[in-house]
């Protein structure tokens, strides 16, 4: 290399190692949120890491139970109505069989003098039969497994059980079925408690439920004494009215696009069924969406959740001319420390509008606030989540458009109502109505 050019080359290094060296000083100096590249690898590793032990952690560990999976380890839960003061009946199975026909009549069964003063009349389980010992073996598995002298367990409030022991097989007449179940004695050590409740509908079941681990303390009841102010009222009234709206627009697209099924237009009329029809209903649906329909509502304040704010049931109908054209029952929850604060609406249940508008559901279905009746509630698990025994007018009548009811016990969640094993299901029909099946 020429000497002249050396000075140059020499000018060319030092420029270029003084740029490197101050574009990894800059580097250096960077404040980048989530860090360097190097920084953003170590840290996603360390995360990938976590998440592969907790994981491994949460197969290791056995789940936790829900309130539901220790309900359901307890074995079915039945619902029992108050016979007199000193027994209960539960049935374990219903429709066992059409009233007037098969072994149940066949084999002559003997009648169970009724109470003196008749109790839960819901339950509609005051005439009762006990079979002949001929006839056991033509019943259900359960009927012949369960034993006279059998101890179960009865819930009759949030905090209370008590024993009561199988005393015999019945036969209830239930509409046009027959269901059959067992008369319950309530031990002598225990007839006080059950005397001084108030409730006629309880659930028995034949083993005890686990408590959760540390129990819930908060207070399973209805809330007598709330009342919602003014301004809480209209809220709610305007989210009633706001939910049936679009209640209305999603039953009627459906009726809309069913009409034209060939299923639907191959049915026959009902002779004598002075339901409207589709045109009228959707004639009235319009005017309840341009608020000319007449609301009214009764409300029960209840404290259901761990959380112990009050949740409130709402029993709603809309009528125009007098006539009920939509009913719906809603759950909101009331803010705790203020009485004016506007109530949440968690959800609600419009199924008997539908019933009404498919001319399943009886004419009569919502001609009072009795559609829907919460009659007892418990916790039997002591987990703060309330499960409710619950009294409803079905909304589809499957045979001969009578009107049925059904006492089930349900679980209560923010989201819904989950169904616990097996319900109370009967016809209110004359005997006479029942021959023309």
């Amino acid at each position: 290399m020429r000497r002249k050019n050396r000075k140059w080359v020499a000018i060319a290094v030092f420029s270029y190692l003084l740029l490197m060296f101050s574009a990894y000083r800059w580097s250096v100096n960077q404040r980048i949120p989530e860090g360097n590249i190097f920084v953003r690898i170590e840290r996603a590793a360390s995360q990938e890491h976590l998440r592969r032990l907790a994981q491994t952690e949460k197969e290791q560990a056995p789940p936790s139970p829900t309130g539901q999976s220790r309900l359901n380890a307890a074995g079915p839960a039945y619902v029992a109505a108050r016979y007199d003061a000193t027994h209960v009946v539960f049935i374990v199975t219903n429709d066992a069989e059409s009233r007037f026909s098969g072994p149940v009549h066949s084999s002559a069964p003997t009648r169970i003098s009724a109470s003196a003063k008749p109790s839960a009349p819901l339950a509609g389980l005051q005439e009762l039969w006990e079979p002949s010992p001929e006839s056991i073996h033509f019943y259900p598995k359960i009927i012949q497994t369960i034993r006279v002298g059998d101890q179960w367990i009865m819930s009759i409030s949030p905090d209370s059980t008590i024993p009561v022991t199988i005393e015999r097989v019945i036969i209830a007449p239930t509409g046009c079925s027959l269901a059959l179940g067992f008369l319950a004695s309530i031990p002598e050590d225990h007839a006080r408690v059950f005397n001084s409740s108030a409730q006629d509908y309880f659930v028995v079941r034949h083993d005890v439920v686990e408590s959760a681990d540390p129990p819930v303390t908060v207070p399973i009841a209805e809330i007598t004494n709330w009342n919602a102010s003014p301004l809480a009222a209209k809220q709610i009234e305007q989210q009633l009215t706001s939910r049936m709206k679009q209640e209305v627009a999603a039953i009627d697209a459906r009726l809309l696009a069913n009409a034209a099924s060939p299923g639907v237009q191959s049915l026959p009329l009902p002779v004598g069924d002075a339901r409207p029809r589709l045109k009228e209903w959707l004639h009235a649906d319009k005017g309840l969406v341009r608020d000319e329909g007449l609301l009214e509502y009764d409300l029960h304040a209840f404290r259901l959740t761990p959380d112990g704010n009050p949740r409130l049931f709402v029993r709603a109908r809309w009528t125009l001319a007098g006539a009920t054209t939509f009913v719906m029952t809603a759950w909101f929850e009331a803010a705790p420390n203020s009485a004016d604060a506007a109530p949440t609406l968690l959800w609600d249940d419009s199924s008997w509008s539908e019933g009404l508008r498919e001319g399943e559901a009886p004419v009569s279905l919502g001609d009072h606030l009795d559609f829907q009746t919460i009659l007892n509630e418990f916790d039997a698990d002591r987990d703060g989540w309330a499960e409710l025994l619950i009294h409803s007018y079905d909304a589809h009548v499957a045979s001969g458009q009578r009107t049925s009811t059904t006492i089930a016990l349900y679980l209560y969640t923010d989201s819904g109502l989950v169904p616990m094993k097996t319900s109370l299901h009967r016809t209110i029909a004359s005997a006479d109505t029942c021959l023309d099946r």
